[in-house]
């Protein structure tokens, strides 16, 4: 079933699947000051998450996008969130490869992964995280673009923004009757979040595989 979500993480810091975590990440500083590590599926680079941070996620069916290429998938998916944002006064412009920015900065960094007949496709939103924690966490943040809080641009809370974009989705799919909206995910999926959790993401194994 293709897939939406909105959710938001406890501080923590998570490596892509390629790179040796210690050359992206202070684990120290993180073990110190409490942020869980984590290592995710797709590339890009280390992301710092906490409770101002509104991730995003498309999982869709490959056979449906299979003439698109990667930077295309960015562009297309990231789309949905440049006109929701764009209905409340927030303006956001996509910049190849994979990021959105407001007046040249970075608010949105995005990461995907091609895998026998799925897509997956997410990215996140800065609202009003801690970037002093963002750049002490993340060892090569000056290699990329300067950041900004889109809290900076418009008085706007992680609740509210959630509201907004999903009642966005809600109007832009609501004439299509296989769409199925939920607020909470579902007790099977509960249950499988927590099965790889105990099988691979949570392992040392895998954390620090790299």
């Amino acid at each position: 079933m293709n897939t939406f979500r909105l959710w938001v993480n406890e501080d923590s810091a998570i490596a892509p699947f390629h790179e040796n975590i210690f050359k992206l990440i202070d684990v120290e500083y993180c073990l110190r000051e409490g942020i869980k590590l984590g290592r995710r599926i797709t590339g890009g680079g280390a992301i710092y998450n906490d409770e101002g941070n509104l991730n995003w996620s498309f999982f869709v069916q490959r056979k449906l996008y299979e003439k698109f290429s990667l930077i295309e998938l960015y562009r297309y998916f990231s789309n949905f969130i440049i006109k929701a944002l764009s209905e409340i006064g927030i303006e956001l412009e996509f910049r190849e490869p994979n990021w959105l920015s407001i007046k040249g900065k970075k608010v949105s960094g995005m990461a995907g992964y091609i895998k026998n007949n799925a897509i997956l496709i997410h990215g996140t939103l800065l609202v009003h995280a801690n970037l002093n924690k963002l750049e002490k966490v993340c060892k090569e943040h000056y290699k990329y673009p300067p950041v900004m809080n889109i809290a900076e641009l418009k008085s706007i809370s992680i609740s509210e923004l959630i509201h907004h974009i999903s009642n966005w989705m809600r109007k832009k799919f609501s004439e299509k009757s296989e769409v199925i909206f939920v607020d909470e995910p579902s007790e099977y999926e509960l249950k499988l979040a927590e099965r790889l959790k105990e099988e691979k993401y949570e392992k040392i194994s895998w954390i620090f595989s790299k």
